[in-house]
């Protein structure tokens, strides 16, 4: 029994195949391309380009450009429900490297950004500064708020900068005094990003501090 020729029609198939899964590739690599700050990839330019839209100055803005969860990082990090905005001035400052600034400033020697965010954690003031840097340790841009926050020497700085320059990324590292916590970021492309919670000046001790930075460090790469 002769069976019936088929071939024309596997090929067909074949071809209708290799034709949907070309437009399934062409449309994962458009999708790709088209991501954008919001994709969930962090950048030292995407650090700049929402610290230029909140804009230069004390002036600010009423909101941090970056979506922070500041409610839901408290409660998973036992500071209670009372976490919120801060009702102090505006929500988010910036600073960036711009034609205009400095060049002898670490922003533009660094070429980078700082975003301050402001909350509050029951009725204490919290800093949270997201930073990127174009060259060199992030961390380093906010070393001098760091050792003013934290009480600490020199000498002391210059350890605890070494230690949380190569501490792993998304890895907390506090200071001794329990009330200023870094968080290296990670990232996509050259530079280097990190997460500063600073709880100020002639503030308690919060063992917890370090769990809330990793929380919100968490939600900066999400």
């Amino acid at each position: 029994m002769v069976q019936p020729d088929n071939s024309s029609g596997d090929v067909h198939g074949h071809e209708a195949r290799r034709a949907a899964a070309a437009l399934g590739t062409a449309a994962l690599l458009l999708t790709g391309c088209s991501q954008g700050p919001d994709s969930g990839v962090l950048s030292v330019a995407w650090v700049k380009e929402r610290a230029k839209a909140t804009g230069m100055g004390s002036a600010g803005a009423p909101k941090c450009p970056v979506t922070y969860d500041i409610v839901a990082a408290a409660k998973t990090s036992n500071h209670g429900d009372q976490a919120g905005t801060s009702p102090d001035g505006p929500a988010a400052t910036a600073d960036v490297d711009d034609p205009t600034a400095d060049p002898d400033s670490p922003i533009h020697r660094s070429d980078g950004a700082v975003l301050d965010c402001v909350y509050r954690i029951n009725a204490q003031k919290l800093h949270v500064y997201t930073i990127g840097a174009g060259k060199g340790a992030a961390l380093a841009l906010l070393a001098p708020r760091v050792q003013n926050d934290a009480k600490m020497s020199t000498a002391q700085m210059k350890t605890r900068l070494d230690q949380a320059a190569t501490a792993q990324r998304g890895q907390p590292v506090a200071t001794l005094s329990q009330s200023v916590v870094s968080v290296r970021l990670p990232l996509d492309g050259p530079g280097d990003l990190a997460l500063i919670v600073s709880l100020g000046q002639n503030t308690k001790a919060d063992p917890q501090l370090a769990h809330l930075a990793k929380e919100l460090a968490d939600q900066a790469r999400t």
